[in-house]
């Protein structure tokens, strides 16, 4: 898993968000907070840190909470995750 995939995890990830039509705004915003924040500890050489964990395990939360109403919001959170293990953030 390179970086560029992982970029092409997050647009899908925004894709889905999108598309996802009965989610609250408060997750959309959370969400987006979360996104950009992997976008960003992606983009540096940072691994394992304070933010990266917290990070991961509010998506992991995310997905665990969409998996019912919108399963491809879930699936798209969980291989963003699985993707940021692979990279070791």
């Amino acid at each position: 898993m390179d970086k560029k995939q992982l970029q092409r995890l997050i647009a899908s990830l925004h894709e889905e968000l999108s598309s996802a039509e009965s989610v609250d705004e408060q997750s959309r915003a959370l969400l987006r907070n979360l996104t950009e924040d992997i976008e960003g500890l992606a983009s540096s050489d940072v691994s394992q840190t304070g933010a990266a964990e917290s990070a991961v395990g509010q998506l992991e939360d995310a997905a665990v909470r969409f998996e019912t109403e919108h399963p491809k919001l879930s699936m798209a959170l969980g291989e963003l995750v699985d993707a940021l293990g692979k990279l070791g953030i």
